[in-house]
């Protein structure tokens, strides 16, 4: 065989291990197992769920019919795959299985399902569906979960589960692992051990691969880590966040006052949180309502009810902004040009408010600013948001007379004629136009970088969400102030340069 022929060979076999890994890898198609239901193929769906991830089979049968979900479960055997699988279904679809299932296979579903995903899961269904999932289950595990689902949806109690790894003080290292292999399959994570007494007093924490270097024969009292992080179950489920993050922790105990161990929440738990709180964060500065759903499985109703609260309320909020152009009418009927910046003005206040209370929302979202450092950040801010505005300001003077002495605004010669009149020549009363909307900038951005401290320290005084501050909450709000200070700024100035000119330029009007 030649050189050529043997790299070709190479390179062939290479290829064809490359499709053959690319086969292996594509996730289960939904058309796939369709056609084993429909068929009642029970070994090719057996097989299928062999070969597939929990995962990707339950994407596939979210995409299938809750009928064709329910054939599955009767056919495959292998229960602590489909307690798997359960967990990753739609709440729709589990919930007809929980109505049509035989009482045994829910039963063996059910015991196999992540306790902290079954409590969740219980605590929204209604009174009937729910007495009949936790008849399905044993007494003790039906208790666990009863506990779990009485704590509210946002604490750490609801997100916790109780399948970790308990051993006395004085086991030897020996038989914590003989336990790891006994029970480790049966629980959520192994990867942290918990030392209680037998009042299940948490004594300590030991991590598993650290065992694995230290002598078998010692207790495991002698090598456990006394001092450690944990959380209360009553603790909001995004003070987990800085906490696991801060420790570079993979396993978090949850503990009650009195030191009892409860249960644990993984790094899967607090990744599930960080989605959940940053999609609610979203939606909230965005102006929409929280949904409960996805929204692909958002119903069209439903969807236009998340809608329709944040617009009528800011619907509501924007009639002070008709009230107080309404009562500046004389600075409007002295110089109409003035409403063809109120826009500008508006937007630019607006963004500037939003800009902070972005930062400032973050930064309370990961802990980085606290209430206690509400001068500190107002200062900072205040003092950023000036230097912003003066620019801004300096920038939007020689903007306003490029616009009026250009074709950009059409000022016509009546108006050119009224501000000669009112201001001497007409380039003077240019010059008055762009000074109220320049100041008015200058004031406006600063009193927005301000309020973006204030509003979302507030909020999250009084335990309200501080992302409610955001988006289009902000923009209107800044609205309101921006309309105020602009036709106050109009007022003062041009009283400043003829106290009578409002009342005047009203009369010959």
């Amino acid at each position: 065989m030649t050189d050529n022929q043997q790299e070709n060979k190479e390179e062939k076999t290479i290829d064809e291990q490359d499709i053959t890994d690319t086969h292996v890898n594509n996730p289960l198609s939904a058309d796939e197992l369709h056609q084993s239901l429909i068929t009642n193929d029970k070994a090719s769906v057996i097989q299928i769920n062999k070969e597939n991830s929990d995962v990707n089979i339950a994407e596939a049968l979210n995409e299938l019919s809750d009928e064709e979900a329910n054939i599955f479960f009767s056919m495959v055997d292998d229960y602590d795959s489909l307690g798997e699988i359960f967990s990753y279904l739609s709440v729709e679809t589990r919930e007809y299985l929980c109505n049509n299932l035989p009482r045994k296979i829910l039963t063996n579903v059910l015991i196999n399902v992540p306790t902290d995903d079954l409590a969740d899961f219980v605590e929204d269904l209604t009174k009937s569906l729910r007495d009949k999932v936790l008849l399905a289950l044993p007494a003790k595990r039906r208790a666990t979960v009863v506990k779990l689902a009485r704590f509210s949806d946002d604490t750490i109690g609801s997100i916790m589960t109780t399948d970790y790894l308990v051993v006395p003080p004085t086991d030897t290292i020996k038989t914590v692992f003989q336990k790891v292999k006994l029970l480790g399959n049966t629980l959520e994570t192994v990867r942290t051990i918990f030392i209680t007494d037998s009042n299940n007093i948490v004594l300590g924490i030991q991590n598993l691969e650290d065992l694995m270097f230290e002598d078998e024969n010692k207790q495991i009292s002698e090598v456990m880590q006394k001092d450690f992080p944990y959380i209360s179950p009553i603790a909001d489920k995004e003070e987990a966040i800085p906490i696991c993050k801060e420790y570079d922790l993979a396993v978090l105990p949850v503990i009650s006052r009195k030191g009892e161990m409860l249960g644990i929440i993984t790094f899967d738990d607090v990744l599930d949180v960080i989605e959940e709180e940053n999609t609610e964060d979203v939606l909230r500065q965005g102006g929409v309502a929280k949904m409960g759903t996805s929204y692909m499985k958002t119903k069209t109703f439903k969807l236009a009810q998340s809608y329709v609260i944040w617009l009528i309320i800011l619907l509501v909020l924007n009639t002070f902004s008709a009230m107080i152009i309404s009562s500046f009418e004389r600075a409007l009927m002295t110089l109409p040009i003035l409403i063809s910046f109120i826009p500008a003005l508006a937007d630019s206040c607006g963004d500037a408010g939003d800009q902070t209370t972005s930062s400032v929302t973050r930064g309370l979202a990961t802990g980085e600013i606290k209430n206690k450092d509400f001068f500190k950040v107002a200062g900072k801010e205040l003092l950023a948001g000036f230097l912003t505005a003066l620019l801004v300001a300096v920038f939007n003077f020689g903007w306003v007379m490029m616009e009026l002495n250009t074709p950009i605004l059409n000022t016509t010669a009546e108006m050119e004629a009224n501000l000669a009149t009112y201001f001497g020549t007409t380039q003077n009363g240019f010059m008055i136009i762009a000074a109220i909307v320049s100041v008015s900038f200058l004031f406006g951005i600063t009193f927005a970088k301000l309020f973006g401290v204030i509003l979302p320290m507030f909020a999250k005084v009084i335990h309200i969400d501080p992302a409610f501050m955001s988006g289009p909450l902000i923009a209107s709000l800044m609205d309101i102030l921006t309309l105020l200070v602009y036709f106050g700024t109009a007022e003062a100035i041009i009283n400043s340069i003829d106290p009578g000119l409002l009342t005047m330029a009203v009369g010959l009007i």
